[in-house]
């Protein structure tokens, strides 16, 4: 686990979360897809269905529910992938989720799971 700020640790999640997902077989597309409304932090397809992944690494403790995600990144995630699907011709099979990275510290260890939007 990377030492320094929240930016150092967010963009060790990431880095681990697109291992994590190719060990799952996931291809990754592209990370970090910015717009004007947002940003995505992954972009993968799994078959013929694209995931667009938001990562939130958090230390062990730190996560007061299991997404860590609100209403309004929901809202401004959504609206980035369809400017994305729209810029590349991207229609059906389209599954937003995020990728929980739960840090312990002490033990060096990260759990990960991909809970998609529901």
């Amino acid at each position: 686990m990377p030492k320094g700020g929240k930016k150092k640790m967010g963009q060790w999640g990431e880095d681990l979360a697109c291992v994590w997902l190719e060990r799952k077989g996931f291809k990754i597309i592209e990370r970090n897809f910015y717009t004007t409304v947002g940003e995505i932090d992954i972009i993968a397809k799994f078959g013929d269905d694209f995931y667009f992944v938001e990562v939130k690494t958090r230390r062990v403790g730190e996560m007061a529910n299991d997404l860590a995600i609100t209403r309004e990144k929901w809202r401004r995630l959504e609206k980035t992938v369809g400017r994305y699907c729209w810029k590349h011709g991207v229609v059906g099979g389209i599954i937003l989720a995020a990728l929980i990275i739960a840090v312990d510290k002490s033990k060096g260890t990260a759990k990960l799971r991909l809970v998609p939007k529901g």
